[in-house]
């Protein structure tokens, strides 16, 4: 069993990387239409966990693109609305790719769950996935705002700070 672990985890690894290069940025896209936001949400999806996998120096241009698909869509669509606060702004001062990483995955937690969205838990999803894209991107400059969410997560506050102090401070 402790040589299919490591094995079975080194697969996963390599398929989500293959899945990650697969992606591409979709072109010539229109946003006239309620329909229009509609008919990309899977690629909006496929956007947010790329641009989750992927280094900020990876793939500039690419990356590039795939921020402006999403702000193209986030900013008009129906389906979604991410208020971006002081809370959320302080995150980003220092590393603003990920005030990106913030909306990007708000979008998808309210995408995937449109009968039931809970603003709490859509906040928790996007602070998490902030968490793991600054301590994963080698690049990241210091930022003790970060810093303290990583605390908050590992002592299992982050919850309760986001009730008590994000939420407030996003209005």
């Amino acid at each position: 069993m402790k040589i299919i672990s490591p094995v079975l985890f080194f697969m996963l690894f390599v398929c989500f990387k293959a899945d990650a290069q697969a992606y591409e940025v979709p072109k010539n896209y229109k946003f006239k239409s309620n329909a229009d936001y509609a008919r990309y949400e899977p690629d909006i999806l496929k956007t947010v966990d790329w641009m989750q996998l992927t280094s900020w120096t990876e793939e500039p241009k690419k990356t590039d693109e795939a921020i402006q698909f999403f702000l193209d869509w986030v900013r008009g669509t129906p389906a979604v609305t991410v208020n971006l606060g002081q809370a959320s702004l302080r995150l980003s001062d220092k590393n603003p790719q990920l005030g990106f990483t913030y909306m990007a995955q708000y979008a998808k937690y309210a995408l995937l769950h449109k009968d039931h969205f809970d603003h709490t838990k859509a906040n928790l999803e996007a602070l998490r996935a902030v968490i793991t894209k600054y301590y994963k991107e080698p690049t990241h400059k210091k930022d003790d705002d970060i810093e303290m969410l990583m605390s908050l997560e590992q002592k299992g506050q982050l919850e309760q700070w986001i009730i008590t102090d994000f939420e407030q401070q996003q209005q």
